[in-house]
């Protein structure tokens, strides 16, 4: 459970980082715990790793700490994501197993830590204190809400502690040398001549484009979830404004009568009160594009029983100087709509994943041709595409797309040495459009020796802490592969 502590940890895991942690669980609203498990049903043993055995209802304790996390992270929808819950599952799982690997790998190393610590740990956690003091009430009411022991929460904090202390060991014993800093420097400060070209896939897109009904019938019949859609609807409305206090609540008063009276319409209030009926687009119970149609009171009114069965809506005030009454203009269920309905759409998605198709396979052809031939670079004619020059750019400039940026700066430099293939490439855009990218020159930063103290000891630093968190990436990922082929 404390392994996102860990991960975000930078030196000695502060009480700060534990104090937020708990606080956060707090917020979450963990209750009802004890109502949710059963520890003496189906209390199987599921995991076991190092000699060290999960039961059912332990892992159950920890995943609901991860699920309600989750939940607060993305919302109540991630309650009816079931590949998400599954993922979650399995995360919960692993961390469980790889706490186990490396608090055992702490403690053979003869790393230990000292209760004077992990006291001094709790003593400062701001929510086990009171009026700034520490208190046992607050630590035995905060570990009831989060279903922890006192000896499972001490546990956890003393695993956590002894694996941050390995991982801090590792992390800050690495060193990085002269020539690793001018490299580092040379690449990083690094700035590229480069040259791209776009393939719109609308250049493909055919406006007469025509598939049998049979293939569209087909898709549908494949993809029929994708179309599922919330219940929707439009409405219409009339608003009474304030004028003067006096006014406004006796024409209130007289709206709230007539729309009642005459339930199955606003006509005659309208007409008899000189009000303009308006109206909205479509919404759903999450809101419209409209001032209106995103008011909580609007959506709550729209979607009410009454209101969908026919009726006018009671007068619902939107602010002390407006109040409006409503009533559905079109309403459109939830659900999965008819093939019928949705044949024309799902013509328009065919017609784009077969212009993306074919930017993509004109894109590849280019590259191959230009692969053989590099002197069609200059003479490139081909549906007007035209290529884009760009001159002595870093890696950290927003003049272009991120993803041609990158791609510029994964090339090889042009060499003798270096065949053609490896200093260009194609790929697609999530737009659908295809882009080749070719590199024409580098030029490197200035080195190491022409930096000054502070930038040296700047980039030192920050050489060395990765060399460190790789080595601890690697330290921990041998660790687990090899706690798991003893298994």
């Amino acid at each position: 459970m404390l392994q996102s502590i860990r991960d975000k940890t930078q030196g000695w895991i502060t009480s700060t980082v534990i104090g937020l942690l708990i606080i956060v669980f707090i917020l979450w609203g963990v209750h009802g715990y004890l109502e949710f498990f059963n520890a003496g049903k189906n209390n199987k043993v599921i995991a076991k790793i190092k000699g060290q055995t999960l039961l059912q209802s332990d892992f159950d304790k920890a995943y609901r700490r991860a699920f309600l996390q989750a939940q607060g992270r993305y919302g109540e929808s991630f309650s009816n994501n079931k590949k998400r819950i599954e993922q979650l599952k399995q995360q919960t799982l692993r961390e469980w197993e790889n706490t186990q690997i490396l608090f055992q790998a702490a403690l053979k190393s003869k790393y230990r830590i000292g209760q004077a610590l992990i006291d001094s740990v709790l003593l400062q956690i701001p929510a086990f204190q009171s009026e700034g003091h520490f208190s046992i009430q607050k630590f035995y009411d905060v570990l009831y809400a989060i279903n922890y022991s006192k000896l499972e929460f001490l546990s956890d904090i003393k695993k956590s502690l002894l694996i941050n202390q390995v991982q801090q060991g590792i992390i800050l014993s690495a060193f990085a040398l002269p020539q690793e800093i001018n490299n580092f420097v040379k690449y990083t400060r690094q700035k590229r001549d480069f040259a791209y070209l776009i393939i719109p896939y609308s250049k493909f897109l055919h406006q007469q484009f025509k598939l049998p009904n049979s293939k569209l019938l087909a898709y549908y019949q494949k993809n029929k979830n994708n179309f599922s859609q919330s219940e929707r609807a439009s409405i219409e409305y009339i608003q009474l404004s304030l004028k003067d206090e006096k006014s406004f609540l006796e024409n209130r008063e007289q709206l709230a009568n007539l729309t009642y009276i005459h339930s199955d319409s606003l006509e005659f209030a309208a007409k008899k009160m000189g009000l303009v009926i308006r109206e909205t687009t479509f919404f759903d119970k999450s809101g419209g594009n409209e001032q209106l149609n995103k008011n909580s009171k609007i959506i709550a009114a729209t979607f009410s029983q009454d209101v969908l069965q026919g009726n006018n809506s009671p007068v619902i005030n939107i602010d002390p100087n407006t109040a409006v009454v409503l009533r559905i203009k079109k309403y459109q269920p939830g659900g999965i709509p008819a093939f019928g309905r949705v044949r024309e759409k799902i013509k328009e998605i065919l017609n784009k994943e077969h212009a993306i198709s074919e930017a993509k396979k004109l894109g590849e052809n280019l590259l191959k041709n230009l692969e053989k031939n590099t002197s069609t670079f200059d003479n490139l004619d081909h549906k007007n595409l035209k290529w884009q020059f760009i001159r002595q750019i870093d890696r950290h400039s927003n003049k272009v797309n991120r993803k041609i940026l990158n791609m510029a700066f994964m090339l090889f430099p042009p060499s003798k040495n270096i065949s053609t293939p490896l200093t260009m490439k194609g790929f697609s855009l999530e737009n659908g459009d295809y882009i080749l990218v070719k590199l024409i020159r580098v030029y490197n930063g200035k080195n190491e020796f022409q930096l000054n103290n502070l930038e040296k000891k700047a980039y030192r630093e920050k050489i060395a802490r990765n060399f460190g968190q790789l080595d601890y990436i690697l330290y921990n990922r041998n660790l687990l592969e090899k706690a798991r082929l003893v298994q």
